[in-house]
């Protein structure tokens, strides 16, 4: 005996009103990422100058409120903060001058070992891979020509882009300044944006003050405990300008994932030229190798810890888009603005999504549990052993 179940009606087709919304949100959206990305590029120089001033001002404001307590007016506790931050940065130039003013007088002297190395080179290639010298002599004056070609539009752009870095940097000091003189009115306004008396945009200002601040103390830290071992490290393979080295490879290690790698460039090099054994320059790639495996498993996770809870990916992507935007300084500031924008995410209702993409997943294999920021914790899969029900 069949039965027959009667069929219901058919859906009803999509509305051509509905499609138009959809084509129109996505025409708004796209619109809203070219006319975004346009202004990052354009306004640079004063988005750059905004994040590194009101960075410096999130760091510097425990110290300016502690000197207020202290009976000092307001803004001479911001001056004296500021001139204490422009003291330390002054001091690093000043001895980063010297040393490279020491390292100028020895290049003639490092020209002539290159040349030397250059010939060695040049005989070695003649006799394993029968490429002539003179072969090799036209190939190197063909692209120094080609060089020569493009050099002078590279001078003019290293040369403006030199110019506005230097501004930028005048202003930074000037900036945080004001930001630090008129704290008080800004936490006013961000109290004032929150029309439901709930003050969420006054705790995300705050929690991108404790990032700011967190990540920046993190950051210097590293640097000086970096500066040590790198340094010892030189020293102990008797290189030439150790702490010069040292240094240098530190602060080259603020741009993620490649400043180890540029760092890594120069004690190699001084190394193969300043040294009759190739061994010297190994050992100075095995000096960085070690001191990032230690900073990498050791230092950061103690010292910058979860500041900027980011995953990876969304670390290499901050990395490409911010520095294709901005440049070097870019690449600096791609991490702490990533870590800002998904505390944004994460405090915005509809926004939870972006922020639980841009965060890391905390999985805890032996409880089947994975930690979501914002979702109560939920079972991924049954522990093994446990009976079903």
């Amino acid at each position: 005996m069949e039965i027959h179940i009667p069929e219901g009606p058919p859906p009803p087709p999509p509305s051509p009103a509905s499609g138009n919304q959809v084509l129109l949100r996505y025409v708004l959206v796209v619109a809203g990422l070219v006319f975004t990305t346009m202004t990052l590029y354009f306004a640079r120089d004063l988005f750059i100058l905004g994040f590194t001033a009101g960075i410096f001002a999130f760091l510097l404001l425990p110290l300016c409120a502690g000197l207020e307590r202290r009976r000092f007016p307001t803004w001479l506790a911001a001056a004296t903060s500021c001139l204490l931050l422009l003291l330390v940065v002054i001091g690093l130039l000043l001895f980063m001058g010297w040393q490279y003013g020491h390292f100028g007088q020895d290049l003639p002297a490092l020209r002539s070992a290159m040349n030397v190395k250059l010939d060695e080179g040049q005989a070695w290639l003649e006799e394993h891979l029968h490429v002539s010298q003179k072969q090799q002599v036209e190939w190197i004056n063909k692209e120094m020509a080609s060089m020569a070609d493009s050099g002078g539009a590279i001078a003019m752009t290293f040369f403006s882009t030199t110019g506005s870095a230097l501004a930028t940097l005048v202003l930074i000091p000037i900036f945080t300044f004001f930001l630090l003189l008129l704290k008080g009115k800004f936490h006013t306004f961000f109290r004032q944006l929150s029309t439901d008396h709930s003050d969420t945009v006054l705790k995300v200002v705050t929690s991108i003050s404790v990032l700011s601040r967190k990540w920046l103390k993190g950051v210097i830290t590293v640097m000086l405990v970096l500066s040590v071992l790198n340094s010892v490290g030189f020293l102990l393979l008797g290189l030439k300008y150790a702490i010069l080295l040292g240094v240098t490879a530190a602060l080259l290690n603020v741009i993620p994932y490649i400043g180890p790698w540029i760092g890594a460039v120069m004690p190699v090099t001084i190394a193969l030229l300043t040294k009759d054994s190739v061994m010297y320059a190994v050992g100075a790639a095995g000096v960085i190798l070690i001191t990032q495996f230690i900073d990498n498993n050791f230092v950061t996770p103690k010292v910058v810890g979860s500041s900027v809870s980011i995953n990876p990916l969304a670390s290499i992507v901050a990395l490409l888009a911010v520095g294709m935007l901005w440049g070097v300084v870019g690449l600096i500031l791609a991490i702490p603005i990533t870590g800002m924008l998904k505390i944004v995410c994460d405090e915005v209702p509809g926004l939870k999504p972006w922020g639980f993409l841009l965060g890391e997943e905390k999985i805890y294999p032996e409880e089947g549990r994975i930690y979501i920021p914002f979702i109560q914790e939920r079972p991924l899969r049954k522990p093994l052993g446990t009976p079903g029900k």
